[in-house]
């Protein structure tokens, strides 16, 4: 999995390092890589302290690949400006509103199996 985190010195820069590991989850990968850090630190070296992790490439399919449907253009839904997305690995649809980042998924994907991609593909072979 390819992925950047923000790191700044306590009370300095805040700088972004990119990595490509084999890990689950970048956030716990991130925070135990700062944490050694702070644990092994010169004594000249300031600690630092991870501000933010973003994917870059998933290579897991764990996560879906949410796409906008409505290009450029919000619609309203129920009173509220939303945007209209989907997975371009699964196929399932959902909405983002507002500015958020993360998508509801809609109610005729209700299950489980539809929360991560790769349970999602199976699901909808059957």
């Amino acid at each position: 999995m390819k992925f950047k985190i923000k790191v700044k010195h306590k009370g300095g820069d805040e700088w972004w390092e990119e990595y490509d590991e084999k890990v689950e989850d970048a956030h716990i990968w991130a925070r135990d890589i700062i944490k050694r850090f702070n644990e092994t630190l010169r004594p000249y070296e300031p600690p630092r302290e991870l501000l933010r992790v973003e994917i870059i490439d998933d290579n897991n399919k764990k996560f879906h690949n949410w796409i906008k449907r409505t290009y450029g253009m919000s619609v309203k839904f129920r009173g509220a400006t939303v945007d209209l997305m989907y997975c371009s690995r699964c196929g399932i649809t959902g909405k983002r509103y507002g500015f958020y980042s993360n998508v509801k998924i809609d109610s005729k994907f209700r299950k489980k199996a539809y929360k991560e991609c790769h349970t999602a593909q199976i699901e909808i072979r059957r």
